[in-house]
């Protein structure tokens, strides 16, 4: 059976399985699991869940970075019919009590140590707490009133191993398979429900796209809590069959040496991984030459970062993608193909993949022509089954013939290829004139010393609104608010032109790369009380 036919996720580790047993499939420091081994662990997992009481429906949630036991204990709860939720070990423990209150898992995985803390604390707080966790696994030394979960799941089992077998011929398509929670750039996160089919179905483009195969080397060193991480890299290596390396976090120049030591052929970044990287001597010295494919979104990528990897590109023969999705629609949607120029992949994000669906519509969901900016709604197989507990947020944002209305902006060309120009809620008017902060982001990005930047539309008694411009520069470059007026001036309308400019040596990010937004809305409201 080919892999176009299969459509749960864990009958990709099984076809794996079988065909080749004793092929490299998961890599996690000197760990290294072949796919037979994947698969029987997986399974020993699985019946651990249910000797834990795991029903159909229920959540597991994992506490951990990316390692071997993130895609072990995913692919198992796929098999069982719960649906998995990846916890960053970063978050504290507010962030941890919110997304598991509301999401209420029947069983709670985590690591002990995380990049050398004991979290000890935080998982005896969250055990206390929740007294609806009927089980609480430590991968490493146990707390109180917890078990080690290598030796839970190596216990032997009085249930046959058809019990196992009978529940997942009981899963179909359409159950629940993946919870992911927004960033929460602009709100309170929201828990995304995935399916096995939205999975499958997004993947299958997806490995198309990426040139993905058996001979895959994929490096991952995103959160597991992140649709890189769940979709994106992970599952596209497992339905392709290839191989996932793990990292614990993005470190610049372990990165680097893991690409070398085993032979990545495949890694997406965000564009500041990039950047960081290639402020280290070590990346120069890099060879890149097994290096298929170099990926990233998340954010518009510089000028600079565009042409160093050209240059690698074109020694080597690799390629560079990117493209445009969001948590809701399991990942890219869009995406540049392989020999588009550097113009192409500086300005756009693609244009969408057959079968799915784009249009560019006007607040009134009508479509516009080409090369006006309006919201993109995106159709396809690809859709989240709703937000989780909150019925009301899903029926705002997907319309009865099936269109998910991202609240991204962005205009389309001839070519269909789309170019983003911001979020819905960001735009801000001044003087009766319409700001789209990310066309005055892209061009304070262009000054070789700056590393991101952001504009927030702040309120102004004479024009409504007025922009202000937070940036921080590359490290160990300067910039001056005057260039970067001069800057703006040059290439903007006078009325887009921030009023203000902030240069901080660090702005607050989140895990995807992402100015967090939200952080500076809180900053600001205390800069205007001042």
């Amino acid at each position: 059976m080919g892999w176009q036919d299969l459509n749960l996720t864990w009958h990709y580790v099984e076809k794996w399985a079988q065909a080749k047993p004793e092929a490299e499939a998961l890599v996690f420091g000197e760990e290294h699991l072949s796919w037979g081994a994947f698969k029987e662990k997986m399974d020993r997992i699985a019946r651990a869940y249910l000797a834990i009481g795991v029903e159909k429906g229920d959540r597991v949630a994992l506490l951990s970075a990316a390692r071997n036991e993130f895609l072990l204990t995913y692919m198992a709860a796929g098999k069982v019919g719960a649906m998995w939720l990846g916890l960053n070990p970063k978050f504290t423990l507010d962030e941890l009590r919110y997304q598991i209150g509301d999401s209420r898992p029947a069983v709670l995985i985590a690591v002990r140590t995380f990049l050398g803390n004991d979290l000890a604390a935080t998982i005896t707080a969250l055990k206390e707490e929740f007294p609806f966790l009927k089980q609480v696994l430590v991968i490493g030394d146990p707390v109180d009133g917890t078990e080690n979960f290598q030796d839970f799941i190596d216990r032997p089992r009085p249930e046959p191993a058809a019990a196992l077998e009978k529940r997942a011929a009981e899963i179909r398509p359409d159950d629940e398979a993946l919870l992911m929670y927004t960033s929460g750039s602009t709100g309170k996160p929201k828990g995304v429900v995935h399916t096995h089919a939205s999975i499958v179905e997004n993947i299958k483009v997806e490995v198309v796209k990426f040139y993905v195969d058996e001979e895959t080397r994929c490096l991952l060193h995103f959160p597991i809590n992140h649709v890189a991480a769940d979709v994106e890299i992970g599952f596209a290596a497992v339905m392709a069959g290839g191989c996932l390396v793990f990292m614990e976090q993005f470190d610049p120049v372990g990165a680097l040496k893991t690409i070398e030591k085993e032979k990545i052929t495949m890694f997406g970044q965000v564009p500041v991984m990039f950047l960081l990287q290639m402020k280290q001597p070590e990346f120069f010295q890099t060879d890149f030459s097994r290096v298929r494919l170099m990926a990233w979104a998340g954010a518009a990528a510089p000028k600079l970062m565009i042409d160093v990897l050209s240059g690698i590109c074109a020694k080597t023969g690799g390629m560079m993608i990117t493209g445009y999705g969001s948590t809701e629609v399991c990942g890219f949607v869009t995406y540049t193909e392989k020999g588009d120029d550097v113009d192409t992949l500086l300005k756009t994000a693609g244009k969408i993949a057959p079968p799915f669906e784009l249009k560019i519509v006007d607040d009134d969901h009508r479509e516009l022509p080409d090369g006006q900016v309006g919201e993109i709604a995106v159709r396809g197989p690809f859709m989240f089954k709703g937000y989780l507990n909150k019925p009301e947020a899903m029926a705002e944002v997907l319309d009865r013939d099936g269109w998910y209305y991202t609240s991204d902006l962005a205009f389309k060309d001839a070519r269909g290829y789309i170019t983003i120009t911001g979020r819905k809620s960001e735009m801000f008017k001044t003087g009766g004139e319409n700001v789209y902060p990310r066309e005055i982001e892209e061009i304070l990005e262009t000054h070789l010393s700056v590393l991101f930047s952001a504009v927030m539309g702040v309120p102004d008694e004479i024009y409504q609104e007025v922009g202000w411009a937070f940036v921080m520069p590359m490290p160990g470059k300067e910039v001056t608010e005057e260039e970067l007026r001069e800057l703006c001036r040059s290439k903007l309308a006078n009325f887009k032109v921030p009023k203000k400019f902030f240069i901080r040596p660090l702005l607050p990010l989140l895990a995807s790369g992402k100015v967090s937004k939200l952080a500076l809305e809180e900053e600001i409201k205390g800069l205007l009380k001042s």
